[in-house]
């Protein structure tokens, strides 16, 4: 089986807590694998994950994780493998932020 992965899917949308998060959009940085047992397209998801980002406004990236795994399963599946990272990149000015979820079905 396939590993299907996106490296460093950078762009802006709404996400986080503060005042000036939920009106400013900020960079983010998406890190996502997946194998699955059927066909993966990995450009379909780029644009998937940057739709639903920006319709979504998750207040912070734990939400958005749990979100993702649930969603992933139900797009695909045959899914065993799920792993996200999102990295707030800009957020804290000498660090990369984030959280990551990995999850085995």
């Amino acid at each position: 089986m396939t590993t299907i992965f996106i490296e460093e899917l950078k762009f802006k949308t709404i996400i986080g807590l503060l005042d000036f998060e939920r009106i400013t959009p900020q960079y983010i940085v998406v890190d996502a694998k997946f194998r699955a047992k059927e066909f993966v397209d990995y450009a379909l998801v780029c644009e998937y994950l940057v739709a639903e980002f920006n319709e979504m406004k998750f207040e912070t990236v734990e939400e958005a994780l749990k979100h993702f795994r649930k969603k992933f399963k139900k797009i695909f599946p045959t899914l065993r493998y799920f792993y996200m990272k999102i990295s707030k990149i800009d957020i804290i000015p000498n660090a990369r932020v984030g959280a990551q979820i990995e999850k085995y079905y």
